[in-house]
């Protein structure tokens, strides 16, 4: 099996209803019965998430996603192999806010702290992403 690991961005559709607990619940029994991993980042206004597994459970869950009507104007922003997990425990990891902390953490990486997904470079977002995780661990919900 390919280890694949895949980023995408989008927008939250506001016109649709948003509860994290639920998604993330979701997301923990899913993932965990396909032995996906992974983040997902939320400000509130767009979505950044990162999920990794086998590269057939990867690309269903991804169209899954895209055509979930909570996402608006979605952008792929990476597939590829790869030879480990950077979230090898986490069914998926929620993020959420950008509080003072998490923007002082993001803004070492980019000169702004909101992501342009058409310039973005996905090696230095992915460090920015474990950086805001390990500084700002009262904003991370963790399912295992």
């Amino acid at each position: 099996m390919n280890l694949t690991r895949l980023v995408y961005y989008s927008q939250r559709n506001p016109s649709e209803e948003l509860d994290t607990k639920s998604l993330i619940e979701t997301c923990k029994r899913n993932n965990a019965r396909l032995h996906l991993t992974g983040l997902l980042h939320y400000n509130g206004d767009h979505f950044i998430q990162v999920i990794e597994g086998g590269r057939i459970d990867v690309s269903e869950l991804y169209h899954r996603i895209a055509r979930d009507p909570r996402h608006a104007n979605i952008i792929l922003l990476s597939c590829t192999d790869v030879r480990e997990r950077m979230f090898p425990t986490w069914s998926m990891a929620l993020h959420q806010g950008m509080n003072a902390q998490t923007r002082k953490a993001f803004l070492r990486y980019f000169s702004t702290d909101m992501v342009n997904p058409e310039t973005v470079n996905v090696d230095t977002l992915l460090d920015a992403l474990q950086d805001m995780m390990m500084e700002t661990p009262t904003k991370l919900t963790i399912s295992v």
